[in-house]
């Protein structure tokens, strides 16, 4: 999250005037970068990963800035697997795609992410910290919230949701789908 912080400057996401980068590429590439980014977490914790990727998205290409949606999906599924409880502990990463067209004829892809773990997860100081607007308590809350802000600048949405049994981020964002590369003639 620091290195997001650094390169973009807190000012510029606090305003909403942070420039994102654009460009084509595999939400594959991105999963696999996110799951290997918390790898020495989970072995260092004894935590259990369990992915429900689908296949269609090991090969699925989209269109945005792919190091921040990569350091931000790192940075919630790493908060899930600091805050999972050791005994018995697990980290399930469900990924979900849904095509939709927009009215101008473009289409997009809706990718749900959910990063979940048993119990209460985050402790409640760090999800009032990354609602919150100003006025952190936690460096865990400033890193999370700045995420968050990130995230709504990409057009998308954060949620914390709490279960009887589970806790879980919930992160959606709407990406382009590249255009297709025109095909060319040969006379």
């Amino acid at each position: 999250m620091s290195k997001i912080v650094k390169d973009a400057g807190l000012q510029s996401i606090e305003d909403g005037s942070l420039v994102l980068e654009k460009g084509e590429f595999s939400l594959g590439s991105v999963m696999n970068a996110v799951v290997s980014q918390a790898m020495v977490l989970l072995r260092e914790r004894d935590i259990q990963l369990i992915r429900d990727i689908p296949d269609e998205i090991k090969e699925a290409s989209a269109y945005g800035d792919q190091y921040r949606i990569q350091q931000v999906l790192s940075d919630f599924l790493l908060s899930m697997v600091q805050f999972a409880p050791t005994e018995n502990g697990w980290v399930e990463i469900q990924v979900r795609p849904n095509l939709k067209q927009n009215s101008d004829g473009t289409d997009s892809t809706l990718f749900v992410f959910r990063f979940a773990c048993p119990g209460e997860g985050l402790p409640p100081d760090i999800v009032q910290d990354m609602f919150s607007n100003s006025c952190w308590s936690t460096h865990e809350g400033i890193g999370l919230s700045t995420c968050r802000k990130i995230v709504k600048l990409m057009g998308g949405e954060v949620q914390y949701i709490r279960e009887s049994e589970r806790s879980f981020f919930l992160i959606i964002l709407e990406l382009p789908q590249p255009r297709p590369r025109a095909s060319r003639e040969v006379s």
